[in-house]
């Protein structure tokens, strides 16, 4: 049995109005009854045989039970068309349906203030072969099967398509351009996305992308055009098992991104082609027309494309088998660790079994470490110091957020600065700084990788820091109570935040911009760390630790120390948790991470305030 979305009752349309005439008529079966089309018995269904229905004019909120031509052009303040039923082909007969305006912003709901077409709950539909303009979404599915769309312009509205809850459709030959969202698959799979220019969509934060897949699985992207869209071209959260090959990728800022790199495949890896960059740099020494080395999936996972097309449609152009230089990468060896320490309101440096750590001239209330993982930032005061750990010599300079927080901007080269009088970035090689309004209370920051953002844990929740807004926070997340320690996952999807006063963990979804999940503990948690695979997480309370599996949210380990835990850091190797304890026992220990045994503990002068595990 299907899942049926609990938007389909969404569905129901009433009071619409157009200017065509009556609102709400129905399609009649004997003016436009043609030969239904059987649904395919698996699978993507089967191209559609054209209707052979009359053409017949149409009214705002027209519900669609049989095949129905449409003869005229439409202006709606609505809905336009609600097709009720199964085995249904809508022809839009060449014509345009213009809509009332896009509406306000749901994200990441789907925006449902007035819809070009919408259906839900049905099989083996059609809608084809016209323009919807300027409706909050174009097409709306839900929980749809083995249906079409085809041959369709969706332009200028807030969602081009919206696919929400469905399989085993195809969506073909159509063009999405100037949407504000293009097209958005959400908990869809096994659906063909095939032949379609998915082009020029705008930017309202965070729309301006291509195709954004979220938590689907098994799609097929293939043959489209996706070019010149203001944000992503292709953006995949949470999506996995998707196949995309043969589409020509160019002028989106980024465009790409992939979360892991086995989750998805970029290419077809029976004829070893995959899809054309616009900014691959390769060359093709041979002339296969398949670029020599791989083109790389922006995203922490690694992604590749391992063969990438050097020209336009090159698939089109191609007359013999790939030459095969591909390698995958060989495993990554064990990275070195340094703990960073501060204690005090001095920073120590020590391997994770040294018996003391050593002392630095480095002063700091707060500390995070660079996307190369090795260079420190530390802030004390308005005083910011960069210090690569490895041979390198600290390096200061004088900052203008008074009492803030230090983050690392995932670009790699710049500082983030945020305090509850205004927020500032810093490139630490050029120099060049930028200044943003800022009144929150921060307690945390998580730096998006994918978005020109951060998230500040507050008392109100998890706000969102635009930086290329000007400092706007244009969303908070609501927790159940005000934010404490905070973590985010290395795949930039997932924030784990304490609940100050309560023993539960909400889980926010980065792209949703929602709570997706709580996890209750024993105690009110004072310290978070996420594993590198994802799959575990650590939980420090005024009593121990917590090893919680995140596949099931079992506890699988446990212990306890006479201090308590302020601070978790985690090794990238996923083999050492290093845990701040303060009070009863001012030191760092070090645990293994699969039963939580103490491998060492390293002695402190003063209660620590924060811990990080720098890498080389």
């Amino acid at each position: 049995m299907r899942v049926r979305a609990v938007g389909i009752a969404l569905l129901v349309v009433a009071g619409v109005a157009c200017q065509t005439g009556r609102p709400g008529a129905e399609a009649s079966p004997a003016a436009s009854a043609s030969a239904a089309v059987s649904p395919a018995a698996s699978g993507s269904p089967t191209p559609t045989p054209a209707i052979s229905a009359t053409a017949q004019s149409a009214q705002c909120g027209q519900r669609v039970t049989a095949d129905f031509l449409l003869a005229n052009d439409m202006t709606c303040t609505t809905d336009a068309f609600v097709i009720n039923a199964d085995n249904v082909t809508l022809d839009l007969g060449g014509r345009t349906i213009t809509g009332p305006g896009m509406g306000p912003q749901t994200w990441p709901l789907p925006q449902l203030d007035s819809v070009g077409v919408r259906t839900g709950g049905h099989t083996n539909v059609t809608i084809r072969n016209g323009t919807i303009s300027q409706f909050s979404t174009g097409i709306y599915f839900v929980d749809m099967t083995k249906s079409r769309i085809e041959d369709v312009t969706s332009e200028r509205n807030r969602f081009g398509f919206y696919i929400h809850a469905s399989s085993q459709n195809a969506i073909r030959r159509s063009t999405v351009v100037g949407n504000v969202y293009g097209l958005h698959l959400q908990d869809s799979n096994d659906n063909s996305i095939e032949g379609n220019n998915l082009i020029r969509q705008t930017y309202n934060s965070p729309g301006g992308f291509g195709i954004y897949l979220y938590r689907s699985t098994g799609n097929r992207i293939i043959e489209n055009t996706i070019e010149n869209n203001v944000n992503w071209g292709i953006w995949f959260s949470d999506a996995k098992g998707n196949t995309i090959f043969h589409n020509n990728v160019a002028g989106n800022s980024p465009q790409v991104s992939d979360n892991n790199p086995d989750s998805n495949h970029w290419y077809d890896a029976e004829k070893k082609e995959g899809n054309w960059w616009a900014d691959y740099k390769g060359t093709d020494a041979d002339n296969d027309l398949i670029g020599d080395t791989p083109y790389g999936i922006l995203g922490p996972g690694g992604a590749v494309d391992a063969y990438p097309f050097v020209a336009r449609d090159g698939w089109k152009k191609k007359t013999h088998s790939t030459i095969d230089h591909y390698q995958p990468p060989l495993a990554r060896p064990p990275r070195e660790v340094r703990l960073v320490v501060v204690s005090g309101g001095t920073v120590g440096i020590g391997r994770p079994h040294d018996s003391a750590l050593a002392a630095s001239s480095v002063h700091a209330s707060s500390v995070a470490v660079q996307t190369d993982g090795r260079t420190l930032l530390a802030l004390d005061g308005k005083t910011l110091t960069a210090w690569d750990l490895v041979g390198g010599e600290p390096s200061t300079r004088t900052v203008a957020i008074d009492d803030g927080i230090v983050g690392a901007n995932r670009d790699g080269v710049s500082a983030l600065i945020v305090g509850p009088r205004g927020a500032q970035q810093i490139d630490l090689v050029t120099g060049q700084q930028e200044f943003f309004d800022y009144t929150g209370v921060p307690q945390e920051l998580a730096p998006s990788y994918k978005h020109n953002h951060i998230f500040v844990a507050t008392p109100r929740g998890v706000e969102l820091l635009y930086l290329n807004l000007g400092g706007r926070t244009p969303y908070t997340v609501p927790l159940d109570g005000p934010a404490g320690a905070m973590s985010m996952n290395g795949s930039g999807t997932r924030i784990y935040t304490a609940v100050r006063g309560k023993n539960v963990i909400d889980v926010v979804d980065t792209e949703q911009y929602a709570v997706v999940q709580r996890i209750a503990i024993d105690d009110e948690a004072t310290a978070i760390a996420v594993s590198p695979g994802e799959d575990a997480l650590y939980v420090g309370t005024a009593n121990g630790v917590l090893a919680i599996d995140l596949g099931n949210e079992r506890v699988r380990a446990r212990t306890s120390f006479l201090g308590s835990v302020v601070d978790l850091a985690i090794s990238p190797n996923a083999d050492e948790l290093y845990v701040a304890l303060a009070g009863l026992q001012h030191a760092v220990a070090v645990l293994d991470t699969v039963a939580l045994r103490t491998a060492n503990i390293i002695p402190l002068q003063a209660d620590p305030t924060k811990l990080l595990a720098a890498s080389y």
